[in-house]
């Protein structure tokens, strides 16, 4: 039998039937190697000579801790080695296997002139040989590792095969099964080559499993599939998954010969390397579940990226690309037929159409490109995917439908989007640079349809020039065009879009403020309310502070309200929410033989602005204060309060393009209530209080930037209230001898101060909060028999501009 030399591996195919067909005859010993005979079994240990052995037809040998010399199985035999080493000295095969099954563990096999072990067939058998190898078991061979021919099984687990040799293989498998878990696979030209056994029947495609498997080709690729094609044609359907690595010196993991086919699919492992696919040859390469590659796809028939795979390279010449399921490509489609992005998935780099093709490109389902399109004939962006552009480019037909996006510039370069023909309904995302009046261009050169909004950059800069800024340029068509919100905000005021003739232009628009204008006067025109809303708990408890005067006493309240002011500068108005909490003492005093309680009171308050359209506001208050009240024998009594307060102001403003600005300051606040009454006796029970209350406030103006650019600078906002009411009570004494005061009450309140100037880039504004309001109450105290005494009211007013939507407060007080 002759075997394969250096220089006929791995392309010289002229003795292929002759290495299937015809046992080793090289071996020194052979002619008197010891016999098996057929249909027993020889065990062998470290005691038996060293020898080599020839098994006959269903023979079995069982080596524990043996050494031998070459072994050949024939027809049915089998070997079971453990612990044992079995070398070859010469050209010869360490094992022959002709349709025969070895099972080594913790053994090493080594040739050292030819193939370490070879699983083959007779020529006229349906059957191939087995190869088992687990354990650490090592294979090696100066030719190569383990060659296997059609219908070989060889599975290999946790052991090494190895060629040692220059030109040298790992594992040659012709048409065979090969699976390997956690092993090693190394030769000295490639890991591991596939081609056919024969071109007398059908070709088979071979089957390779790499589970947790190195395969390294020291002086070339990892994996050569056809490497006695064209003359022999090669089928490799291969799997590598669970973290296997693939190594060629050449910088190649996979090469594909001349009239063979690949079938890749990797599974979360991570490789570096490219794929090399010779001219007339096929490959359908597969990344999936967190599978990432680096290195680059050369002529391959179809790519897939699935469920989280990442690539980092370029694809050339492929038919198909498919990148699904969140997946990642860096790197360019070149001379690529079709190509679909989809299911969040991300590339970032170029995509070039085949030549002499229709080429189709598709972007689904939120998907994003980012990079140029060339020679592609069919376009389409659906479902909230976004094509983002590098660069000015022409397209031949874009379609977007469900929310399909093209963003043109990003904001420091404009760019120009020639399409021939526009379909569906999308949105283009532009940057617009007000100050010098450009902005990237939609250019329709053909037919132009369907609905499309534009969403256009804000800036917190005021334009320099009223002049309209073109964004559309179509010859003909029927499709339309609106901004997404409605506008764009640059500066104070916003932009509008126009249609003249078949063009589209930005136009500015100072009858409508920008969200960020808006937000500022709202946070500007919101402290008045924070003030009151902490002093009305305080004021509408008086009463009861002044029945209870004889002692020194402390007390704790906590209070929420709601406030909606409707209109003002901000537009279309926005929510307050208030929450805080307020404590003090107070304590009787004479003065003038009247008896005055006074008391000093610190508290926090909290409040949180709704501005519509995702912007908010938040205004933390702390505050300290006096109060005093005076009840005259006549039942006339005055009730006053003063306090300060410190503001922390912040501002989160979402703008027409849906960008974040945000800003903050602090300032100061001053007010102070002086409320004059009558409290009148109505029967033993029953009783009323006519008052008039004055209420004034006066927040420190500030001056402060968005990072957006928008400056804000207000005066110091007055507010002057003045209220005129009523309440209603009675005062039950219960069995056991507490006190119950339900009471209800209510007034009408004005807002006499009307301007409160902001200034907004410049742009003068006034924060006009005056007006009217009704508002209703109703409250509870109950004093118990002690010094205890809890209470809680709720209250709502409606006015002209600010409405209270509710008001609650609950609180104790004790006497000392």
């Amino acid at each position: 039998m002759s075997s394969i030399s250096d220089s006929a591996f791995p392309r010289n195919t002229l003795h292929f039937c002759l290495l299937t067909c015809i046992p080793i005859l090289f071996d020194s010993g052979l002619s008197h190697a010891a016999t098996v005979p057929a249909g027993t079994t020889q065990n062998i240990d470290a005691t038996t000579p060293l020898d080599t052995w020839q098994l006959e037809t269903n023979a079995s040998l069982i080596g524990l801790g043996a050494e031998t010399l070459a072994i050949t199985g024939t027809v049915g035999s089998t070997v079971n080695l453990t612990g044992s080493t079995v070398t070859s000295a010469s050209a010869s095969q360490g094992m022959f296997l002709t349709n025969a099954s070895a099972i080594l563990s913790r053994t090493t096999v080594t040739s050292a002139g030819g193939i370490g072990m070879s699983a083959v067939r007779g020529v006229a058998s349906v059957g191939g040989s087995t190869v088992t190898l687990r354990d650490q078991s090592v294979v090696q061979g100066l030719q190569g590792g383990i060659a296997g021919n059609r219908f070989s099984n060889i599975d290999i687990q946790n052991s090494t095969v190895q060629g040692t040799g220059g030109s040298s293989f790992g594992i040659r498998l012709l048409e065979g099964t090969l699976s390997a878990t956690s092993s090693t696979l190394t030769g000295g030209r490639n890991g591991l080559i596939v081609g056919t056994d024969t071109q007398a029947s059908a070709i088979i495609p071979s089957t390779i499993l790499l589970d947790g498997t190195r395969v390294e080709g020291q002086g070339g690729s990892a994996i050569l599939v056809g490497f006695n094609a064209p003359n022999f044609p090669t089928i490799a359907n291969i799997t590598v998954r669970n973290h296997s690595t693939l190594i060629g010196a050449n910088g190649t993991l996979l090469e594909v010969g001349p009239g063979a086919s690949a079938n890749l699919v990797v599974d979360d492992s991570v490789l570096k390397g490219n794929v090399e696919v010779a001219s007339g040859s096929s490959a359908n390469v597969t990344l999936q579940n967190n599978a990432t590659l680096s290195g680059n796809l050369q002529n391959v028939t179809s790519a897939t990226l699935n469920n989280r795979a990442n690539m980092s390279g370029n694809v050339i010449g492929a038919s198909t690309m498919l990148i699904d399921n969140a997946s990642m490509l860096t790197g360019d489609l070149q001379n690529v037929a079709n190509t679909t992005i989809n299911n969040q998935s991300v590339m970032t780099g170029n995509v070039s159409g085949a030549a002499n093709s229709v080429s189709a490109l598709r972007l689904d389902n939120a998907s994003t490109l980012i990079g140029q399109v060339n020679d592609v004939a069919n376009f389409a962006i659906g479902n909230q995917a976004l094509w983002q552009m590098t660069a000015s480019q022409s397209v031949s037909n874009l379609a977007l439908a469900n929310g399909g996006r093209v963003k043109l510039g990003d904001g420091q370069q404009y760019f120009q989007l020639d399409v021939a023909n526009l379909s569906g309904s999308g949105t283009f995302e532009m940057g617009t640079d007000f100050n010098r009046g450009i902005s990237d261009l939609l250019n329709v050169t053909g037919s132009a349809a369907g609905n499309h909004q534009l969403l256009v950059s804000s800036t917190g800069l005021d334009p320099v020039s009223d002049a309209s800024i073109k964004v559309v340029q179509s010859v003909a068509g029927t499709a339309e065009y609106g901004l997404v919100n409605s506008k764009v905000d640059a500066g104070a005021f916003t932009y509008k879009l126009i249609k003249e003739g078949n063009d589209w232009y930005l136009q500015p628009d100072k009858e409508v403020v920008s969200t960020p204008t808006r937000s500022v006067l709202a946070i500007f025109g919101t402290a008045p309310t924070v003030i009151y809303g902490e002093m009305a708990s305080l004021n509408n408890r008086m009463g009861d502070l002044r029945n209870n005067s004889e002692l020194t006493g402390g007390w704790v309240r906590s209070y929420g309200n709601r406030y909606s002011i409707s209109n003002n500068a901000y537009g279309d108005g926005y929510s307050q929410n208030q929450y805080g909490l307020s404590m003090g003492v107070d304590t009787p005093i004479q003065l003038a033989d009247e008896t005055v309680l006074f008391g000093v009171f610190a508290g926090y308050s909290k409040s949180d602005l709704d501005l519509k359209r995702g912007s908010s506001g938040e205004i933390d208050s702390t505050s300290i204060g006096v109060y005093g009240t005076w009840l005259g024998e006549s039942g006339y009594y005055l009730d006053t309060v003063a306090k300060l307060n410190h503001f922390r102001n912040d501002a989160k403003v979402t703008m027409s393009d849906g960008t974040r600005t945000k800003g903050d300051y602090d300032n100061l606040g001053a007010s102070a209530s002086v409320e004059f009454g009558k409290h009148i006796d109505i029967s033993e029970d029953y009783y009323a209080e006519v008052f008039t209350q004055w209420q004034a406030a006066s927040v420190q103006g500030k001056e402060y930037t968005l990072d957006n650019g928008l400056r804000a600078d207000a005066d110091t906002t007055r507010s002057m209230l003045g209220k005129v009411g009523v309440t209603l009570g009675r005062g039950t004494t219960l069995a056991d001898g507490s006190i119950v005061q339900p009471h209800v009450r209510a007034a009408v309140v004005n807002e006499f101060v009307k301007n409160n100037e902001v200034r907004i880039n410049d742009n003068k504004f006034n924060n006009d909060l005056s007006g009217g309001q009704f508002e209703v109450g109703a409250g509870v105290s109950w004093t118990l028999i002690g010094r205890w005494q809890m209470y809680a009211e709720v209250d709502t007013s409606k006015g002209e501009n600010v409405s209270k939507d509710f008001g609650m407060g609950i609180g104790v007080h004790y006497q000392f």
